[in-house]
């Protein structure tokens, strides 16, 4: 549990070392409104943004990173999947083509990767701005809370979550304007989604 989303770079890549090690084949699911996967930012090369970007050589296919939520982006889908060779689930095509077949188009990948465990990196700004206010970044059109437990609540059916983090936590943030409510609703979103987190990880 931190903040800046550059500390999930370590967890992950030890995360993915150590699962290899294993013989085992490893997903990274990651929920954000943001791809993360600039190669540098303001000139520095591992940051909040680019942290993704450093794991990619760790993961047995570029495409068992999962990014899950995405909208805040200036550039298309087609970008970063083509260029980086990732797999998205935009949070506007989540809306138009119902959580129910997000849901199956991603265990359907996880089946034909014979993915075995998963790993779960969550930047609370993948939900909604009007649940998720009290962060760095928030972002409007986002997951409603819902939205995200029943992916994660799908995932963890079918496969076992061995590594977890929620990120980017802001607590005394008010950029939207919500005072103290907004600020204690994000708190309970992320806690609720962390209990879970641990809930599967203690299995």
């Amino acid at each position: 549990i931190g903040g800046d989303h550059s500390v999930s770079y370590p967890l992950t890549k030890a995360y993915l070392q150590a699962k290899k090690k294993q013989g085992k084949r490893a997903a990274i699911i990651h929920f954000d409104a943001h791809t993360d996967l600039l190669v540098e930012r303001l000139g520095i090369d591992l940051c909040f943004g680019s942290w993704c970007t450093h794991i990619l050589d760790d993961l047995h296919e570029k495409h068992h990173l999962i990014q899950i939520g995405i909208r805040s982006s200036g550039r298309p889908q087609s970008h970063w999947e083509e260029t980086f060779g990732v797999r998205q689930h935009w949070a506007k095509d989540i809306k138009s083509h119902g959580i129910s077949q997000t849901i199956n188009n991603i265990l359907a990948q996880l089946s034909d990767e014979n993915i075995d465990e998963l790993y779960v990196s969550f930047d609370i700004d993948a939900i909604d701005d009007s649940f998720a206010s009290a962060t760095g970044t928030p972002e409007p059109d986002g997951l409603m809370p819902e939205n995200a437990m029943d992916i994660l609540r799908a995932l963890a059916a079918k496969y076992p979550i061995t590594g977890a983090d929620m990120m980017e936590i802001a607590p005394f943030t008010d950029s939207c304007g919500q005072g103290v409510a907004g600020q204690e609703k994000t708190l309970k979103v992320g806690a609720d989604i962390s209990a879970f987190l641990l809930k599967e990880m203690a299995k």
